[in-house]
């Protein structure tokens, strides 16, 4: 009765005081307390507009709780409300209609003239562009196409309402969208992730840096920049974005963080192992459950590739890596999750030298291999892949051509790359294209020698010691195949002292047993 009497008598204050609650009990993962509470500002809120700063608190309260799925179905109840309406059955078609819609109205257009578009008005306008965003890391959790979709709005609401300080996030989500596959347009993405940049300070949008630094670095920059020069930077943003308490960017900084160190050889797996480690602790403290799980996937692929014994469910949730596997792949939604694991193990696999272990995951997942956003977990994807592809050919009678077809696309989709940036891809292409003469057979053994020296040259050139590893190790099976045992040698050495220098303690002492059974 007390508490209904506050609604009455002290109105304006309770609405504050509930807000301010709701984003205390969020962000201290006191959830059973935020569970109760915010019952009460959407019971008894008088209008609409009063209930927004509950509901976008409630969103944020679902995806951490793992339930991405209503979290999204209840920014699609707010958004239309707001005048905004996308479909929760949209389709494929859907998706490219809207870019489509979108780059048609940015055409031509220079930085300093979509930067110089007024200012946007009208509090639903504002209200509709920050539930977009906040839209952003549920859709893409657990919808690809309404991520695409939301992405869109935002960035058409900045052009045809005015700018506001997150359009600067709007414009660096469009320009990560553009890299995807079905897009492709990497100089537009470029020019937008710097017109996001540049309005950080031009909108007043600092809140917002560590959203733009996240789109940016952790993926637009890699179409052109080298990868090692994100990771200080995706560091840099995952301290802002936790200072501000926003665990949602805090989780996707770190997944980042971990593939750039591991996939991309952004930092030694010692230190990488270190600092995911100590930050899944943290989400842990403050109840993040989701977004712990989202980490230690990346913790258990690096524990194993330094060699140490642990299974890191185990020591954090008291289950084996194992059941986690299949407690994950049983989740509802989780789409991105169930990805990463696949991709984890897949890698894990393919740098063993288990490829058919490795192809089993890959059909696991296979169709989501070659598309979405360029984020490093794609260009490990489509790597991977590729390299699947072609050894499953040159081993197996069947599906030959099947498996070819993924190697071949694999392999297109990194001269592309190529392209761009010569430094991020070049040894990865290189690699491809001396599997693909592997498998050509005898008439091509010269071409396929040359491309593993080559991939080599340039992964050490270029300071990526895992793929530097990881080609001599393939160029020791190639020359292990035609019975050159003194190359073959060489090659698994080269390969061990890279992976030593990248601090795969795990992978030399594997290729250490191979080296010794060679040298009898």
């Amino acid at each position: 009765e007390s508490s209904y009497l506050c609604w009455i008598q002290q109105y304006d204050l309770t609405i504050q005081l509930y807000d301010a609650a709701l984003e205390a009990f969020y962000t201290a993962g006191q959830f059973s307390k935020f569970d109760a509470a915010v019952k009460q500002p959407l019971t008894h809120a008088m209008c609409f507009e009063d209930k927004l700063n509950s509901y976008h608190n409630l969103v944020r309260y679902l995806t951490a709780s793992g339930k991405s799925e209503e979290a999204l179905e209840t920014c699609l109840f707010v958004l239309k409300k707001l005048g905004v309406e996308i479909s929760p059955n949209a389709n494929a078609e859907s998706t490219l209609a809207e870019a489509i819609s979108v780059k048609d109205m940015i055409r031509n257009s220079q930085i300093h003239d979509l930067l110089d578009l007024p200012k946007m008005k009208g509090f639903n306008k504002m209200a509709a562009i920050t539930f977009l965003n906040t839209a952003v890391l549920c859709s893409y959790e657990t919808n690809e196409i309404i991520f695409s979709i939301v992405i869109c709005r935002t960035v058409k609401m900045s052009i045809q309402h005015g700018l506001c300080s997150t359009s600067a996030v709007a414009f660096s989500l469009y320009g990560a969208l553009l890299t995807c596959p079905i897009l492709a347009d990497f100089e537009e993405a470029y020019k937008m992730g710097r017109l996001a940049l540049r309005a950080i300070d031009i909108l007043d949008a600092f809140m917002f840096k560590h959203q733009v630094f996240l789109f940016f670095y952790g993926s637009i920059a890699l179409c052109k920049d080298p990868l090692q020069a994100s990771v200080p930077k995706l560091l840099e943003g995952y301290k802002a974005g936790f200072a501000l308490g926003d665990m949602e960017s805090v989780t996707a900084y770190l997944q980042l963080y971990a593939g750039m160190a591991v996939w991309g050889c952004g930092d030694k797996l010692t230190r990488a192992g270190e600092i995911v480690r100590l930050h899944a602790k943290r989400m842990l403290q403050h109840k993040q459950v989701v977004s712990c799980k989202n980490i230690l996937i990346h913790l258990q692929q690096a524990t194993e590739l330094i060699g140490l014994n642990e299974d890191v469910y185990s020591t954090f949730f008291n289950i084996s890596e194992e059941e986690f596997f299949h407690q994950e792949m049983n989740c509802r939604g989780a789409n991105s999750r169930k990805l990463i694991l696949h991709t984890c193990r897949m890698y894990l696999a393919v740098m063993r030298g288990n490829m058919e272990l490795a192809a089993r995951e890959y059909e696991s997942n296979g169709a989501e291999y070659q598309g979405g956003i360029r984020f490093i977990g794609t260009i490990t994807r489509v790597f991977l892949a590729g390299l699947v592809g072609f050894f499953i050919a040159r081993k197996q009678t069947s599906d030959v051509e099947k498996w070819i077809h993924v190697g071949v696309r694999s392999m297109d989709t990194m001269k592309s790359w190529t392209e761009d940036s010569s430094w991020n891809y070049e040894h990865k292409l290189f690699l491809l294209e001396a599997e693909y003469y592997f498998l050509k057979g005898d008439k091509h053994e010269h071409l396929a020698s040359a491309k593993y020296k080559q991939s080599i040259a340039a992964a050490k050139k270029h300071k990526f010691k895992n793929d530097e590893g990881l080609a001599a190790q393939k160029a020791a099976v190639f020359h292990r195949h035609y019975n050159r045992k003194k190359e073959a040698l060489t090659n698994f050495q080269h390969a061990k002292a890279s992976y030593e220098s990248w601090g795969a303690e795990g992978l030399v002492k594997e290729i250490e047993i191979t080296i010794a059974s060679l040298s009898q």
